[in-house]
């Protein structure tokens, strides 16, 4: 009785974790509402033809946590946008030492990035250890 209520605990917990993400691996989103990716991820937002895909971070030179650097430095993320109709890349750059975020446009929706995790001195960061969150509004006409 025991095993089997544990077995059932551990499906109902894995539902929960797994809603986020669609049974094809897409990361579910909806427009102005924050949501994470992991380089090779894609989402399709809810109820808009848009799917955005985060290839890589191309560049990370963000001063360290912790260092004394002549230069804040940034870090550029790239992503693969569709409607459709058409598809490009886009590069969102941040930069380092501050709160500002990532800013770019594709047609009618303007991006908001932010790029994780933050660099630390001795720590180096994998390739696939990054997030992108990203929020994506209707641009105002």
């Amino acid at each position: 009785m025991i095993t089997r209520t544990l077995i059932l605990i551990s499906l109902l917990i894995l539902t929960i974790l797994s809603g986020c993400q669609g049974s094809d691996g897409t990361v579910k989103a909806t427009l102005d509402k924050e949501f994470s990716l992991a380089p090779g991820q894609t989402t399709m937002l809810t109820g808009e033809p848009l799917t955005v895909q985060f290839i890589e971070v191309q560049e990370d030179s963000r001063c360290p946590k912790g260092a004394m650097c002549i230069w804040q430095g940034r870090v550029s993320a790239v992503l693969q946008v569709s409607d459709g109709s058409d598809s490009t890349k886009m590069v969102l750059t941040e930069p380092g030492l501050s709160d500002q975020h990532g800013r770019g446009t594709y047609k009618q929706y303007e991006f908001t990035s932010h790029v994780q995790p933050y660099p630390e001195l001795v720590k180096q960061i994998d390739k696939e250890d990054y997030r992108i969150l990203l929020t994506i509004k209707r641009a105002l006409q």
